[in-house]
């Protein structure tokens, strides 16, 4: 491993502990060290571009001496492909609006397609939100259709000798379309002085972050009108019932899971709001007086409700809980997220927007999987 590859690992092993629920207490000192492997980075980029540059003066004639080629290798240059290390840097240092070498120029131009290891860094970005990692998530090209069992009959015992008799089981297509969702951000063109891994990391978190919000508050409130529609959306659930004005009990809880039928329990979770959970549900107790909520002895910052797992999100209605199998959620993305760059609407301010869209689109396929309950009277 080289000391650039050094460098990278330690800047994702960082992005890995910032990427926690806790702030961790030698935050001061990541925060030293990230500047001081970007400005190495940094370096190493420079040094590049002018041994590159050196390079081409020498193979063009500058100075005394002329390099002359044999024919067979005038023209040839070698093909990066998108997994490649010098292709990721050129398409990064394209988008930053930096000179690039012709080589640089001709791997970009050919494929305008995302670096393998910038895709792998949204995805996990992505897979980061609770909520996007709990629902059924496919990465399946243009519209996609599922299907759906919506009756299905048990086997039957036949006696020997005897023939089975074919049950009426039904299936029904859900059919995902390809809708857009765009994320623009103008910044300056002082982007140009930023090493080309920060600016990746950059890169990620500020447009990424917000096609994450964007689809996780589509899973939940979405109206199917040119997005996703959410479980919330009226009409979807029809399993659903209230829990006491006054603010919920124990009895309530248990009102809640009963709801959900049997066969939907082992992959079965929580999702409710800050306020329900950190005032409602947190301190609750059993008749016994048992907690109610216990952490994850895995991970502290998780919670389990009665052993169930819970995520608590934003973007839930208030006075809102939902109980079921997240992955009877489809949602996919029939285009990966994609970023580009535009010097020209800037012009004027010297600014650079860039743009991060995908297509997607996600529903529910099997509502009896979800129960919503809401306080009484809300």
């Amino acid at each position: 491993m080289n000391e650039r590859e050094t460098i990278q690992k330690r800047l994702s092993e960082i992005e890995a502990i910032l990427s926690e629920n806790e702030v961790p207490e030698n935050i001061d000192a990541l925060e030293r060290e990230v500047s001081e492997l970007q400005k190495r980075l940094g370096e190493m980029d420079d040094k590049v571009q002018r041994r590159n540059a050196l390079k081409a003066q020498v193979a063009g004639g500058g100075g005394t001496t002329v390099r002359r080629f044999s024919p067979e290798l005038q023209g040839v240059q070698k093909s990066f492909g998108v997994d490649s290390p010098e292709y990721r840097s050129a398409w990064l240092k394209n988008l930053q609006g930096k000179e690039l070498t012709a080589q640089e120029r001709a791997a970009v131009t050919a494929s305008a397609a995302i670096p393998t290891e910038t895709m792998s860094m949204i995805v996990h970005r992505l897979e980061l939100a609770p909520l996007i990692s709990a629902v059924d998530v496919t990465y399946i090209p243009g519209n996609v259709t599922f299907p759906v069992a919506v009756t299905v009959n048990p086997a039957s015992w036949v006696a020997m000798g005897q023939s089975a008799t074919d049950s009426e089981d039904k299936v029904d297509p859900l059919t995902l379309a390809a809708y857009k969702l765009i994320k623009t951000v103008e910044i300056t063109a002082d982007v140009k002085a930023m090493a080309v891994p920060a600016f990746e990391a950059w890169l990620v978190s500020s447009l990424v972050n917000q096609i994450e919000a964007a689809v996780d508050l589509a899973i939940l409130t979405g109206d199917g009108s040119s997005k996703a529609t959410g479980i919330l959306h009226t009409g979807v659930i029809t399993n659903t019932g209230t829990w006491t004005t006054g603010g919920m009990t124990y009895s309530d809880l248990l009102k809640i899971i009963a709801a959900l039928p049997t066969k939907y329990h082992p992959g079965a979770k929580f999702v409710t709001t800050r306020e329900v959970f950190y005032g409602q549900i947190l301190g609750m107790k059993t008749d016994g007086g048992d907690k109610v909520v216990v952490a994850d002895v895995q991970n502290p910052a998780k919670f389990n409700v009665l052993g169930y797992p819970v995520i608590v999100d934003d973007n839930c209605k208030a006075d809102t809980v939902i109980f079921g199998d997240l992955k009877q959620y489809k949602f996919n993305f029939a285009a990966p997220v994609e970023v580009t760059s535009d010097a020209s609407v800037g012009f004027c301010s010297g600014s650079i927007v860039y743009r991060a869209m995908c297509l997607a689109d996600g529903k529910v396929a099997d509502k009896n999987a979800f129960t919503v309950f809401t306080k009484a009277g809300g």
